[in-house]
């Protein structure tokens, strides 16, 4: 059996401190749950990695070259963050699109179903040279045996993705309820570590550069609608590809 193996940039959220009101642990790699710029933009897509799928919204060249591989390979996707933690990997189960001319997709979003394994933040690192933000391929030249590699040590150890998804839930419920993020508001601004946080840092940034608005709002709205990709998608039909 040969499997093919991408491994892909994965926007994590920065740790608040440890008796922060949002109650985070530190052994879940967060996804950008805050939705903190990356490079001019507000990064509002991403993985959906609270149900276990992945879309084309982020790394869209590479899940397609993925995708179109061999079907009768193996096919995984490994996440590696911007501390050079290894997260895990999705081992996808099926492949399919879904037709939207949201999301500057060219009217439809490629789509996977995933058997997915996720680790502990920082016990396996990848030490080699500094990766960009793009990704890289088992079927590129030199990447087939360090990808192998992360593979078998990824499955050394415990699979938390239960917790994982327990935890992206919750907090994304939260985001979504008007009562918890005016509880969160008032709890962050009496924090006396907030000046020390890099959650808050980032909040009041946002503050500055938008004075009538705030991003405990910006969450909240959000995540109540349409800018965020599972509102939408969850409501589309599924084109699976045989």
């Amino acid at each position: 059996m040969i499997d093919d193996i991408v491994l892909f940039y994965y926007y994590s959220s920065p740790m608040p401190p440890s008796d922060c009101w949002l109650k985070m642990t530190a052994d879940v790699a967060y996804r950008n749950m805050f939705l903190f710029p990356c490079g001019s933009d507000i990064h509002f897509e991403f993985p959906v990695f609270e149900d276990h799928s992945y879309n084309t919204i982020c790394n869209k060249k590479g899940l397609r070259n993925l995708i179109q591989r061999p079907p009768e390979n193996r096919k995984f996707i490994i996440f590696r963050n911007s501390d050079q933690d290894i997260i895990g990997y999705y081992r996808i189960e099926k492949s399919y699109y879904q037709e939207t001319k949201m999301f500057n997709n060219n009217g439809f979003v490629w789509g996977i179903e995933a058997e997915p394994y996720l680790i502990r933040r920082g016990t396996i690192k990848y030490d080699g040279p500094r990766l960009r933000q793009g990704f890289q391929a088992s079927w590129h030249g030199g990447w087939e045996r360090r990808l192998k590699e992360f593979l078998i040590r990824i499955q050394e150890e415990e699979n938390i993705c239960d917790l994982y998804q327990q935890e992206t839930n919750r907090l994304i419920n939260l985001f979504q309820s008007s009562a918890d993020i005016g509880k969160w508001r008032i709890a962050c601004k009496a924090c006396k570590l907030r000046f020390d946080c890099k959650v808050s840092r980032k909040f009041s940034t946002y503050e500055k550069v938008h004075p009538n608005s705030d991003m405990f709002s910006a969450l909240n709205n959000v995540y109540n609608s349409n800018l965020y990709s599972r509102n939408t998608l969850s409501k589309l039909p599924k084109i699976y590809i045989k």
